[in-house]
This record gives C-alpha cells, structure tokens and sequence, in this order.
C-alpha cells in the first residue's frame, strides 16, 4: 500500500540530563541527539524505514535544519516531493530536556510563527492517510479527494488547533488520541488506572465520535478501544523505560504499518504497543524507532507467527470490563446521522 503522512515537522534536540536544572546555574552535558521530529514526520520516517511506500507533506524553514530533515526523511526512502521549504521563515525547532531519574520531560518550542503548506495537489494515489491534525486544509483535501482510502488521525495537545482535530476526526476511520487531548476535550478526570473512569472516558469518546473507531494511548496503563461494543484495555509490555520521546507517534506508524498489512484492529494495536513500548528504552524520536524485525520476534514471541489468525485473541488483552462495571459496552447513537462524503465545514 502507499501511505500519504501530513502534518507538523520540527527539528528536534534531546538532551538528557541528571537533574532538571536549576535557575541561574551553569550545567555541562556530554551528548545531545537531534533529528527531525513531529508526529506526521516521525510517522512517515518508520513506515519508510520498515520498507513501506510512503510519501510526506510538511513545511521546513529556509535554513540547515529544514535541510537536515530532507535529508533524513530521504535516508529512509520517504518521498518528500511534497517537502515544501518556506523561504521566508525557519524551521520550528523543539529542545527537549530528559531528566535521567525521573524520565520526565521538559519541552521548549522555538517557532516565533506558524506557518503551513501552500501546496498540497497531491498527483498519487495513496491508499492510508494519516495527518496530526496540524495541516487542516492539506488533510482537508487529501481526505476529500481519496475517499476510499483508510484515514487515520492522531490527536495530540502540541501540533493543531483542538477545533480543527474534533472536526476533521469526524471524518477519519481511525482516531488516535493522546490521554492528555482525550480528557482535555471531554474534561473527565480520575484515576486512569481504574476501569469505572476508563468506561465514563470512552463512554463519552464515542458521544462525540460515534462513527470512528476511538483509540486512546493511556502510557504506562496501556491503550483503550472497543471491539464489538466491549470495551478493553491492552496493557503495555514490560520495559525498562528512559525516555517516551516519540512514543506515541512509533504507536501511530506502527498502527499504520499494521492497516498497510491489512491486520485486524487488535493486531494493529498490537504491534504498536510493542514498537511503542520499545522506543520507550532509548532517547530520542527517531532514534528510538525499534527494527521491524525487533517488533515481529516480540510479537511472535507471544502470540506465534504474525501472518496467522489468532487462535487467542485476548492474550494481551485484560480482563473485560463487563465483570467490573454495570455498564458494560458502549452503543453508537443509531440516530446519529453518518458524516456527508462533501466537503468538509
């Protein structure tokens, strides 16, 4: 399958560090990593690198970083003919400092303006789509002008305008999101390690997103999603983590890749929460993005050979909620109107 990954792309700087600073000292550090970062970047370069057809739309500044990422995307065969380079800003660029202890981290964004892609006529055909929501119109487009494509957005809180991902998730097959956008847009809060706050969660997802399939990375309690109106929680694998830089976007290329394959759903989740997972044991974004073959030992390990059927479909699956709460499956509103196939508002 050919794959179209739009949106946000930045120059990245990881540094970790034993302790997080503190105001008005000097700190001596002895490594750095910097590579090309965000999510519809970090997507497209794993797709590219685990030998699928990809191609990437984003905006660079005119600068040696814009250049840099060109160049990386190029190295793993990523298609960037529709890299578009803006001559009259730089390329955003995020630091990103990683305490050592505690593996938190600590973002600064330098982009003193935002700027988008001005062309975006796509002349491919692509069968998957995914965008983080950053470039609206150019996902606008793209989801208009392939209709029967399989389209995927992931919903972050950093690179788009939350009005823009609620509506162009209204028109996604698959929508990602982050824990953080999740219950920023639904205001729920709670203990996301306890099956009755998940259920209200999901419950209120699906309010809102009745006709998409609703996925939520929860960290270190898994991913949330449905099957047949039960709702599951996939716990993560077991690592040792350092640094979750990147993690969720390797969950989305890694999902990606399943679709590309046409695995199920909880295939796909599957092998993104493994690839997800062992990013989480090295610094970086791309740097952290594990090999294919790291990805297919691990699932095979646990489940057998990727390219049979499943004889057991909830080996990494926890106990189903119907035995904790009184509610046990979410129902689609059946009155709810399906999306128009025009133009999207």
């Amino acid at each position: 399958m050919i794959a179209l990954s739009i949106g946000k792309v930045t120059y990245d700087i990881t540094v970790p560090v034993e302790d997080f600073p503190i105001e008005n000292s000097k700190v001596i550090l002895k490594e750095k990593l910097e590579s090309s970062g965000g999510a519809a970047s970090n997507v497209a370069y794993l797709l590219g690198k685990w030998n699928t057809e990809v191609h990437f739309a984003g905006v660079v500044g005119y600068d040696d970083m814009g250049s840099n990422i060109k160049k990386e995307l190029d190295s793993a065969n990523v298609h960037t003919n529709f890299l578009e380079t803006n001559y009259e800003r730089k390329t955003t660029s995020t630091y990103i400092l990683v305490n050592k202890k505690t593996t938190s981290r600590t973002q600064m964004i330098i982009e003193p303006e935002t700027f988008h892609l001005r062309k975006y006529d796509f002349d491919f055909t692509p069968e998957i789509i995914y965008s983080d929501g950053f470039e609206y119109s150019a996902t606008q487009n793209a989801f208009n002008k392939f209709q029967n494509a399989i389209t995927v957005l992931g919903a972050g809180i950093n690179s788009a305008n939350d009005k823009e991902i609620v509506a162009l998730a209204k028109y996604a097959k698959y929508v990602i999101m982050s824990l953080e956008f999740a219950t920023k847009i639904t205001k729920i809060t709670g203990n996301f390690g306890e099956a009755a706050v998940l259920l209200n969660l999901y419950k209120e997802l699906k309010d809102r997103f009745p006709n998409n399939t609703v996925v939520v990375t929860l960290h270190n309690n898994g991913v949330l999603y449905s099957i047949n109106n039960e709702i599951k929680v996939m716990p993560t694998i077991a690592v040792q983590e350092v640094d979750r830089t990147g993690a969720g976007d390797i969950f989305d290329g890694a999902f990606l890749y399943g679709l590309s394959k046409g695995y199920d759903l909880e295939k796909c989740l599957r092998i993104a929460n493994i690839a997800g997972g062992i990013s989480t044991t090295k610094y970086g974004a791309k740097q952290s993005i594990p090999l294919l073959s790291d990805v297919i030992h691990k699932y095979e390990e646990k489940f057998g050979s990727i390219n049979k059927e499943d004889t057991n479909n909830n080996s990494l699956i926890s106990p189903p909620m119907t035995n904790q709460m009184e509610t046990p499956t979410v129902q689609s509103n059946p009155t709810q109107p399906t999306p128009p196939q025009g133009p999207i508002a």
